[in-house]
């Protein structure tokens, strides 16, 4: 099931625009949890450049490659989610260096065909800061709602406003994890980037190594000094904070931070891809992994197998929760 939004398309073409006229149109809606996530086309979104959208091309051209192979997912020493540990064959596939920013998900909300009509801080957003219906692509509403955003930007902990007709990051925020994304909302943000999320075993791969580490660094050392920890809400660091808990090929904060949305639906191991958990029009909860800074920051919940995620629903934005985008090793 698939959706585009017409919310700014006219028979004259897209209108909403800065400076363009407003339109009536048709909001979006799904039940919460209920109904397929929707797919977020945006066929007149401005093209990924680095003129434009500097920081995401970066991450983009920065991505690092992990190798085909076997590699470990799972333990039998973890978690009853966690097992049976198993290995999964693996085509080479690269991964963003760093958890996605608030400065370059603003990149992609400028890119959309929405127009920033009235400045609002960050958490803040409300009827009338944006073009037409655009601002139900924007804000979850109360809990429990039918709304299923892009990204929230009615929540407190977002950290992206609008301000002079364009989404801007919150000063000081720029270069920390863009928070309150939906599910829906982080995969079209990879889409847009000609990427996509990855699989919660590609993340695991990436994270754990062909050797199978415990954490991201390594099998022993402590990670209360390698990874973000702040334990109160909001306080987020700035991506790559943390150089001791890089991976030995460079990855940062794949543990702490924010925890990251994968493509996979929620269901038990041992992993099998054919089994429709990769599907992205079913319904349902998706895994996130890393831990986080906030919830999931026990030692046990920081190593490369963990897999049970606080409060991940897929339609909600998440103060905790980010992501990062993953991409075929040969797709150019």
């Amino acid at each position: 099931m698939r959706h585009s939004f017409p919310f700014l398309r006219t028979r004259q073409g897209w209108l909403g625009l800065a400076g363009a006229a407003c339109v009536s149109v048709v909001s979006y809606a799904v039940m919460a949890g209920a109904s397929p996530p929707p797919a977020f086309d945006f066929p007149e979104a401005a093209a990924i450049s680095a003129e434009r959208s500097p920081q995401s091309a970066a991450a983009q051209a920065g991505m690092i490659a992990i190798p085909a192979g076997s590699y470990p997912i799972g333990s039998d020493r973890g978690r009853s989610d966690q097992r049976p540990e198993h290995r999964v064959q693996l085509s080479a596939f690269l991964i963003d260096h760093t958890e996605v920013t608030n400065a370059a998900f603003a990149e992609f909300l400028n890119a959309l065909p929405i127009a920033v009509l009235t400045d609002f801080a960050a958490g803040s957003i409300e009827e009338g800061s944006v073009a037409g219906s655009a601002i139900d692509l924007l804000r979850e509403g109360r809990e429990g709602g039918a709304l299923y955003p892009i990204i929230a930007l009615d929540d407190d902990e977002a950290r992206i406003g609008g301000e002079s007709g364009r989404f801007v990051p919150t000063a000081g925020y720029g270069t920390h994890p863009v928070t309150e994304t939906t599910w829906a909302g982080a995969r079209a943000y990879c889409a847009w980037r000609g990427a996509r999320l990855p699989s919660e075993v590609e993340w695991e791969a990436a994270a754990r190594g062909l050797e199978g580490r415990l954490y991201p660094w390594g099998d022993h050392q402590s990670p209360r000094q390698r990874v973000h920890l702040s334990n109160r809400t909001g306080e987020t660091a700035p991506v790559g904070s943390y150089l001791g808990g890089a991976t030995p090929l460079g990855l940062l904060d794949m543990a702490g931070s924010l925890a990251e949305w994968t493509s996979s639906l929620k269901r038990p191991y041992p992993y099998d891809p054919g089994d429709g958990r990769e599907s992205a029009e079913a319904a349902g909860e998706r895994v996130t992994r890393g831990g986080d800074y906030l919830f999931d920051s026990d030692p046990d919940e920081l190593t490369t197998f963990h897999r049970d995620g606080f409060s991940n629903a897929p339609e909600r934005g998440h103060r905790h929760i980010g992501f990062r985008c993953a991409r075929p090793a040969d797709a150019g």
